[in-house]
């Protein structure tokens, strides 16, 4: 059991970076009433962080996810509603000098209200 130590802060640490991008990918849509802020927000956020984007894929509003730029998954964006979007994230194993080998897709989800106050154009 002594060689598993160390696997839950790895896990939290994953699991806490995947909330925050997906929190951010809805909040930016539902801000701006449009996806494709929020698939720009997530693109950013993985390139700040080194992940090449064909590794990333966005699911909305319960759709299966996709590479960015996929358009997979329509929100509506009426006051009430609310924009539930899936991130995915391909972390290897372990890299090697020749790439990487191995891995797994990690997942994390969110949902944002769109306020019913709100003043919609």
């Amino acid at each position: 059991m002594r060689a598993d130590r160390g696997h839950a802060a790895v896990e939290f640490g994953l699991a806490v970076g995947l909330l925050l991008i997906a929190a951010e990918a809805s909040r930016a849509a539902v801000i701006s009433l449009d996806a494709v802020s929020g698939e720009a927000v997530v693109s950013e956020m993985a390139s700040n962080h080194g992940y090449d984007s064909s590794n990333v894929r966005l699911g909305w509003c319960g759709a299966d996810p996709v590479p960015i730029g996929g358009g997979n998954g329509v929100c509506p964006m009426g006051r009430g509603t609310d924009v539930e979007v899936q991130v995915m994230v391909f972390t290897p194993m372990f890299s090697t000098p020749w790439g990487a080998v191995g891995g797994v897709w990690v997942s994390g989800a969110h949902a944002e209200p769109v306020d019913l106050y709100r003043s919609i154009p």
